[in-house]
């Protein structure tokens, strides 16, 4: 094996052994002086160029448009391969050494192995899926309980009972059948029933042996989940709502019962227990402790190869249970529940996986009476501030009045902002259109969210407007298409994800879509049929390969940056690719809502 040709890069390391020694034989090396023509439009079609050493650009045919350029492990004319044809010149743009793979041969590989041909004609979220089934083993049997539908096996069969029957008897039954709970209808609702409900009926409330299952407290809706759907769909409602079981159906019919017990047998995240903990919290010291074991939990996720999108959404829920727990410490009962607390930003979406500033907001009652509001929320400010999310600099906190209104004010602002649309005036209603609720009553949200989609929705002009700034950051990519090299690395936020997730925003904003997260919103664009299935797919793989990309900075150094010189050959090519769907989606942004770049 020559030194200059590496067999386990992407995509020869989907060929076996055979057929890399077959490679490695047919292999041809050529050297090229700089400033001459590798390919010429209409030449014969040898096979396709390996560059080991060197650079080289594609121009059109008749030379005055850059097309592409390429360096060391960079493939071309692969098009050609296919279609038996040269329509591009190749040129050296250095002295170059390049490896010819022989056409016959190139073909052959790809007709005897799939995966190795997919990699030339698949789009992102193709390579993206090849490049997850790589990952390590320990990774690898993580996934595969990630993506485990719920079935028949994983359930405790349903123990299901009259209304009428008694506490007693009831008892005995589930004794017999050796389960730890039960389900009464009552009129057209199920009701679950543990034996600790059971216990607490006959011995705490003094409700008798003989009394019907009718008797007992009413307790909170169920809590189900579909036949078929993921285990981490289950992990994540138990960790929100710190239940223990689920009830799983098919239709109108219940199943069975799904323990947190099954699921963390299969899956040791601990998240549950943290969430538990929160929950438990009855002191600001003690909520702090639960929130230093946070930033480990996501790091540790993060390190067993957790799909991104499952890391969002996990994170989410443990930073939702955080905020709502800090904010039931320090807000007086009576009022907790008249209001409504909002985080906005990446949190309001979901895709904050590391601790960030406090971007936050308050919607209020017209008719609350609340004398110490200024003093509560400083404190609650102020404990955020110790657990992790330092104040926000552009002060979008519940802790300045302006991000607290009530119903009516919060509506009357945003008519304010309409007719006013100043850049920060469109800057807020951005942010606004991101706010998730996380305490307090979450149904003093949907009017402002449905006025803020109507109207801003009808705003063409508006939307416009804001669309420059999706289409105005600079991708980190050459004229040619290669990645930058900048010294301290590539900004990803900046350079990407901004584009990503602004200019989804906004086609969401115009579709009336009220889901928050980019994948949400991404997902509803295509079943809509305003973005293509096929670039749909794509805008979301770029988006979890630059938030993951993104994140492994955070975890390692705090930036917002990656070096490319540390990415192994197969992410910079996912980056590269990601980064170039990116940039389409910015040219298309600009088309959609008539924005000049």
């Amino acid at each position: 094996m020559t030194p200059l040709f590496n067999p386990e890069r992407p995509p020869f390391d989907r060929l076996d052994g055979p057929q890399r020694e077959r490679l490695e034989r047919s292999l041809q090396l050529i050297y090229v002086r700089a400033h001459a023509v590798l390919l010429e439009p209409g030449a014969p079609v040898e096979g396709v160029l390996l560059m080991a050493k060197g650079a080289a650009e594609e121009r059109s045919p008749d030379g005055h448009t850059h097309v592409a350029d390429y360096g060391p492990d960079d493939l071309f004319d692969l098009r050609a391969q296919f279609d038996g044809q040269h329509r591009h010149r190749f040129i050296a743009l250095e002295d170059c050494l390049c490896f010819l793979i022989p056409r016959t041969l190139f073909l052959a590989l790809c007709d005897e192995t799939p995966a190795f041909a997919d990699y030339f004609r698949g789009s992102l979220s193709e390579h993206q899926a090849v490049a997850e089934r790589r990952s390590e083993p320990g990774q690898q049997n993580l996934s595969e309980f990630l993506l485990t539908r719920i079935d028949l096996t994983h359930l405790q069969p349903p123990l299901l009972l009259p209304a009428g029957t008694t506490l007693e008897c009831a008892t005995r039954t589930m004794a017999a059948a050796g389960c730890d709970c039960l389900l009464w209808q009552q009129g057209e609702r199920w009701q679950l029933a543990t034996r600790t409900t059971l216990l607490h009926a006959l011995v705490l409330s003094g409700i008798s042996q003989s009394a019907p299952l009718s008797a007992l407290p009413a307790e909170v809706p169920l809590i189900s989940l579909p036949l078929g759907e993921y285990l981490f769909d289950a992990l994540i409602l138990m960790t929100r709502h710190q239940i223990k079981r689920i009830v799983i159906t098919d239709g109108e019919r219940i199943c069975g019962i799904l323990h947190l017990t099954r699921v963390l047998g299969l899956f040791s995240t601990h998240s549950h227990v943290l969430t538990l903990r929160i929950n438990r919290a009855n002191d600001e010291s003690a909520l702090e402790a639960v929130a230093r074991e946070q930033g480990r939990l996501t790091a540790n996720l993060f390190a067993q190869g957790i799909h991104t999108a499952f890391l969002l959404r996990l994170m989410s829920a443990v930073n939702e249970q955080l905020m709502a727990k800090a904010f039931a410490l320090c807000i007086p009962a009576a009022i907790h529940q008249r209001v409504c607390l909002l985080v906005l930003g990446s949190e309001g979406r979901g895709e904050q996986m590391v601790k960030t500033d406090q971007d936050n907001a308050l919607i209020l009652p017209d008719d609350l009476d609340w004398p110490t509001q200024a003093v509560d929320l400083a404190r609650f400010a102020a404990l955020l501030e110790r657990l992790g999310y330092p104040p926000c600099p552009g002060n979008v906190m519940v802790t300045n009045p302006q991000w607290v209104k009530t119903c009516e004010q919060w509506h009357d602002a945003i008519d304010s902002a309409l007719l006013n649309a100043a850049p920060e005036d469109l800057l807020w209603l951005a942010t606004l259109s991101d706010a998730h609720a996380v305490a307090g009553d979450a149904g003093l949200l949907t009017p402002i969210r449905r006025a803020l989609l109507v109207k801003l929705g009808d705003r063409t002009d508006l939307l416009a407007d804001m669309a420059r700034a999706a289409v105005a950051f600079h991708t980190p990519l050459t004229l040619f298409g290669r990645l930058e090299r900048e010294p301290d690395g590539l900004d990803l936020k900046r350079g990407g994800l901004f584009s990503l997730v602004h200019g989804t925003r906004l086609l969401a904003i115009e579709a009336g879509i009220t889901a928050t997260s980019t994948l949400e919103r991404i997902e509803q664009l295509a079943a809509s049929s305003r973005l293509s299935r096929e670039f749909a797919s794509d805008l979301a793989e770029a988006f979890r390969l630059l938030t993951r990309l993104r994140l492994a900075g955070q975890l390692k150094d705090g930036s917002n940056r990656v070096k490319v010189s540390e990415l192994p050959t197969s992410q910079r090519d996912l980056l590269r690719h990601s980064l170039g769907v990116v940039k389409k989606y910015q040219q298309w942004l600009a088309m959609h809502f008539r924005v000049r770049q």
